[in-house]
Parts: C-alpha cells; sequence; structure tokens
C-alpha cells in the first residue's frame, strides 16, 4: 500500500485473510501509519522513505490514518476470518436469479445506506491537547499530565497511555474529562516519574466523533548525583 501525493492512501481499503500482512511505503510527504487501537509506525510522521508492516491476526475491520492529515487522509483493513468465505462481487445478483429490471446490480441497496455504494465518510476526530508540568523532572517527583478535548465530553475517560519498548502504547492511568467552558472539557493526572517516557492521552471515538489521539510529550527523567 503506497503513502501518495495529494495525501492519501492507495488503496485506501483493503480486504486480507486472517494471518496476513499489510505493508504501508511512504512514497512522498510527511506521514505515518496511526490504528485506532495504539499501533503507530513511525512514532513520530515523517518524510523520509520508510516502510511499515503490520501482521493482522484477529477478524475484523480496523481504522487507520495519518496523524498529519487526520481523517481527510485515512483507510481500513478488512480481515476475514481463516477459512472463511470470501465476500460476492458488489455486482454479483441476489440468489435465485437476477435482479428485476431497473434495480441496482446485486438487489435494492441497505436501508439507509447510499444508493451508489460509496462508503460511509470517516468522522472527524477529538481534538486531544497533552501537556506535562516538567518535561526533565528529578526522579522520584511528582509529574503532571494535563490537557483539553474538544469538542466537550464532560464525564467521558480519558487514558493516559506510555510507549512501551516494542513501540506499542500502554494504558497506565485513566481520568474523567471535567468541564472546562468553550465547549471543551479537561483532565489532570499525578505520576511518579521514575524514568525517561514517551506519553500520549487517548479519547475513545462515539457516534459522532472518532478516537482522538495527543502528540506524543517525552519526558526525561534525571537523578541526583550520587544517586
Amino acid at each position: 500500500m503506497a503513502l501518495q501525493s495529494p495525501n492519501r492512501f492507495q488503496p485506501a481499503t483493503v480486504t486480507i485473510d486472517q494471518g496476513e500482512k499489510v505493508t504501508w511505503t511512504n512514497g512522498g510527504g510527511v506521514h505515518n501509519v496511526q490504528f485506532e487501537d495504539g499501533f503507530e509506525e513511525p512514532m513520530v510522521p515523517s518524510a523520509s522513505s520508510w516502510t511499515v508492516e503490520r501482521t493482522f491476526t484477529t477478524p475484523g475491520s480496523f481504522n487507520y490514518l495519518c496523524r498529519q492529515h487526520g481523517s481527510s487522509m485515512s483507510g481500513t483493513v478488512n480481515v476475514l476470518p481463516a477459512g472463511g468465505p470470501a465476500p460476492p462481487p458488489a455486482d454479483s445478483p441476489p440468489p435465485g436469479g437476477n435482479p428485476p429490471e431497473g434495480s441496482p446490480p446485486g438487489g435494492d441497496p441497505p436501508a439507509g445506506g447510499d444508493p451508489t455504494g460509496a462508503p460511509a465518510p470517516s468522522l472527524p476526530l477529538f481534538k486531544v491537547t497533552l501537556k506535562v508540568s516538567d518535561a526533565t523532572p528529578l526522579a522520584g517527583k511528582r509529574l503532571r499530565l494535563f490537557g483539553v478535548v474538544q469538542p466537550a465530553r464532560d464525564g467521558r475517560k480519558v487514558q493516559i497511555q506510555k510507549r512501551a519498548r516494542n513501540g506499542r502504547f500502554l494504558t497506565i492511568a485513566t481520568a474523567r474529562l471535567r468541564d472546562a467552558g468553550a465547549a471543551k472539557s479537561a483532565f489532570s493526572v499525578r505520576l511518579r516519574a521514575s524514568g525517561d517516557a514517551v506519553f500520549r492521552a487517548r479519547v475513545a471515538g462515539d457516534d459522532e466523533r472518532g478516537t482522538g489521539l495527543s502528540k506524543t510529550r517525552k519526558v526525561d527523567v534525571h537523578r541526583p548525583r550520587g544517586a
């Protein structure tokens, strides 16, 4: 799969079997590949000639985007169960013969669907901002991670995630969003600085917005002399 200019994935949607691998190659521009489940490579969008690979071991539909360009540059990987039947071609007639004259190929569109068969537009993403109280704290000191989410979702959970050695992000703390006025919600979490780390904040999507991820924040922990 290629990342091309103007900013798009080509093709944007692919269908594979469970256990197969998808490869993305940057053909130009500042891009990366970021999935809703936390998979993200390169960790910082880059204009270099990079290649990203991911093997899908679970059936389902997996949405992704380029963090640099958001929902305007997105795609989907559809993973079929191992040994499962392939989906019928879009223009195949329904069982029992040809569709009635004048009806679209494949029968009537599903209720509420687009009669042209065009995919539903991607949802806009939550805008998540993350800050740290001290980017170079002493080991053992308390560190505050805080920020805002737009539009407001008071009462929803925000996940504070830390990058593991394998590059994946793991949730290490959660907080409830609270009213911050001006159509935004705020959050704050306190952690103890134990070592260098890269953090981000994540808000799961809902019926109106897709999952929002903040930019990463790096913390370099210093140790007192003689420690």
